[in-house]
């Protein structure tokens, strides 16, 4: 049997005394920076901006056309992605791509509800927008809107609606985590109106969202 030794070797002493200095050294070097960004009031003074906010909420959508109503709705996941340039200090405008999702949603017809399996119903926005950074709190708020369509899949038949208009507006705090980056959190709100293509009314009805924001700029 191999004992532990109850003292080490002077030798090993100061090679591990040596050793958790070196360790100790490193985490600081590393470590001191990384608070110094996070601490460090910061604004966006301009340059490149790109924004990937991934996340779920709710969406519904209806259409009523003489006397009928239907209805899809349902758990919902999101995405936006905004691309563009900060113009003045604080200020970002972008090109914003966005979109949410229902998979097996409620369907609502004339007020009997069921849930539709093999079904999605996607909108896809395509437009403009901004962001505002309110000063070194690195709270925003950001608004975008643009032409939108409507997706829809069923037991793999799938079908497009007209063009129509979709927006969203949120509000979001983000901190740095490194001198480009930055990560946060946001709730957005969004409302449509598009065009079935086969009827007389237009599909509409809000969205709401609560993301995460990954920021570039």
């Amino acid at each position: 049997m191999i004992a532990w030794p109850a003292r080490a070797p002077e030798a090993s002493r100061v090679t591990r005394r040596s050793t958790m200095r070196g360790a100790v050294a490193t985490t600081l070097a590393i470590l001191i920076p990384a608070v110094a960004i996070a601490g460090e009031p910061r604004s966006h003074d301009g340059g490149f901006f790109f924004r990937v906010a991934p996340g779920g909420g709710y969406s519904r959508t209806a259409i009523t056309e003489e006397g009928d109503r239907l209805a899809v709705k349902g758990t919902s996941g999101s995405v936006d992605f905004a691309i563009g340039a900060v113009v003045k200090k604080n200020l970002a405008v972008h090109v914003t791509l966005g979109a949410w999702s229902l998979i097996d949603p409620k369907v609502e017809f004339n007020g009997v509800e069921e849930v539709a399996d093999n079904t999605s119903m996607t909108m896809v926005m395509f437009g403009g927008g901004f962001t505002y950074y309110l000063g070194p709190s690195n709270v925003y708020l950001t608004a975008s809107g643009g032409a939108a369509k409507l997706t829809s899949e069923i037991e793999g038949e799938s079908g497009d609606s007209d063009t129509g208009i979709a927006f969203d507006a949120g509000l979001g705090k983000e901190w740095w985590v490194s001198d480009r980056w930055g990560i946060g959190l946001s709730g957005t709100a969004g409302y449509h109106s598009i065009p079935p293509g086969d009827a007389a009314g237009n599909f509409k009805g809000p969205s709401f969202a609560l993301r995460v924001s990954i920021t570039f700029n």
